[in-house]
Parts: structure tokens; sequence; C-alpha cells
């Protein structure tokens, strides 16, 4: 019994029936891929969806049945009562202790990433890293002209080149990032860094570094940096932290007598790559 269709997940279901045992997968979203459709989401990363349709591919060749829109609670573990558990729920989005983090106009980046919702024309991200970064470019994105916009104008010279370059990389959107570090993308790959800051700097995205986000009160962003304190309305705020693992099924089976095993961002919450690894590992090991 696999909890959980992110790759962590989907990577243990596939290397566990390839090696014998037979396995079903619970998810309660109504689809696999977990964080996959969010790390998708911005510009020019849409080339990560293919784990789904590899994985879409892989479950129907080798026959392992999901149950999607299923919350694997305690009473349906000790229904099934699998000869081996592997728990893969991932993480939750982690929300720093800023006064107004749950108010009015505060939306978490997965949901921005997951459901593009609309979002005021004014927007402040809170947190640099690589979730941050990537989100800021995501909403910085929103409204400026696609490929096809683009080639439709070009064709039919309806607007000069100058204005056209311009509508390319101004949105509907002016993102301001906060960071506390003294920079930005501490845990953006070395080899994707330049691009990310460079397309950032493309978009108009501004990042105030070493600036840590105070309060948040009907929209107005109170923050300090270096010493000095600043106030700055926004329409919509975006808290992008990190994450933190979900380990409530974890430890609820411990007393059921049930081997089991853990993998992906339950675990640790780290990079496609470190889940993928996880999965792997855990299902060799049964």
């Amino acid at each position: 019994m696999v909890v959980g269709a992110g790759v962590a997940g989907l990577e243990a279901a596939l290397t566990a029936k390839i090696a014998g045992h037979e396995v079903d997968i619970y998810e309660r979203a109504e689809d696999i891929g977990g964080q996959i459709w969010m790390a998708g989401a911005p510009p020019h990363k849409q080339e990560l969806l293919e784990y789904v349709r590899y994985y879409r591919a892989m479950l129907k060749k080798y026959g392992i049945p999901v149950h999607l829109n299923t919350a694997a609670d305690l009473d349906l573990i000790k229904t099934i009562h699998p000869d081996h558990l592997v728990i893969a729920q991932g993480a939750r989005p982690l929300f720093p202790p800023i006064e107004g983090i749950d108010g009015p106009g505060v939306v978490s980046s997965w949901e921005v990433l997951k459901n593009n919702p609309f979002l005021g024309k004014n927007v402040a991200v809170i947190g640099g890293g690589a979730v941050g970064l990537e989100t800021a470019l995501f909403v910085a994105h929103k409204g400026t002209l696609s490929p096809e916009m683009l080639h439709f104008l070009v064709t039919y010279d309806a607007m000069d080149l100058d204005r056209l370059k311009h509508y390319m990389f101004t949105g509907s959107c002016r993102v301001t990032v906060f960071e506390m570090q003294e920079k930005a993308g501490r845990d953006v790959g070395k080899s994707t860094k330049w691009i990310l800051m460079n397309n950032l700097k493309r978009y108009g995205v501004r990042v105030l570094t070493q600036t840590r986000v105070v309060s948040i009160k009907s929209g107005q962003v109170e923050f300090e940096t270096q010493g000095k304190t600043g106030t700055e309305r926004f329409d919509t705020v975006i808290p992008a932290l990190g994450s933190a693992p979900i380990r409530d099924i974890q430890e609820q089976v411990k007393d059921l007598g049930i081997p089991f095993s853990a993998a992906g961002d339950c675990v640790t919450p780290g990079k496609i790559s470190h889940a993928i690894l996880g999965g792997f590992s855990a299902a060799i090991k049964i």
C-alpha cells in the first residue's frame, strides 16, 4: 500500500511492482503528480510535467491501481492491513510567524502555482529562495504576450518592435520579492540560477535583500531593512518560504504492527531527484 501519488510514491509503487509485489496507490487529490504540477507552472518549466506523463504510462503498463480522491486515514489502513506500507504524504506550505499572514489578500505560493487565482496588480512575494523566485516569475509573466500573440502582431505589423518587446516582458502584475538573506536564490542550482535571475530582471521583478517582513495589515506590508523600517501597500501578498513535512500517518501507524517506510518530502522536503531516489530506496528495501 502506497499513500501519496507524488513522484516519491509513484517511484516506490513502480519499483515495488517491478520487483514482484502487488501494489495499490491511494491519493487524496483528483490526479497523480503531487507538487510536480506546481513545479511545472512557472515559465520555461513545463517540461517537468513530463514526469506525470511518464508515470501515468508506467502505471498503465504495469497495471498498478490508483485510488484517487481517497484519503488514506488510519481506518482505511487498518481495513486493508497491507503487508507493507509506503508513506509518501509529501509536505505542506510553510507559513512564517508574521502578524497578518492569515489575513485577507494573502495567498500561499502553492495556491498561486497550482490554481492560478486572480491576483491584484501590485504583488509582494515573501521569500527569495527557489520557491519564492519561481513564484515571482510566474506572477510577473501574467499578461505578457504569448508566442502566438507575438507572431500575429509581427505578421500584421500591428505594433512597432520596441513596443512589442516591452509587452513581451511587462505583464499585468508588478512584483516585489522580500528576502532576509544577503543574496536571493541561495538554494537555486548553479546551472539555472543565472537564467532565473536574468529572467526576473527582464520581467521587472524587484528583489529586496536583507529585508524582513514584520507584519501585513489590510495589504499594508511593514518591513525592516538594514535597521530601517518601511511600509508599502500591495494588493496581494504571497508567502513563499518553502515547506514542512506531513508526518501524521507515520506517527499513527507505529502501534498497528504494520511494517512501513517513508519517502519523499514527508521525510525531508527536497528536490525532485531526492524524492524519486527516496521512493526507489524505500521500495527496494521491502
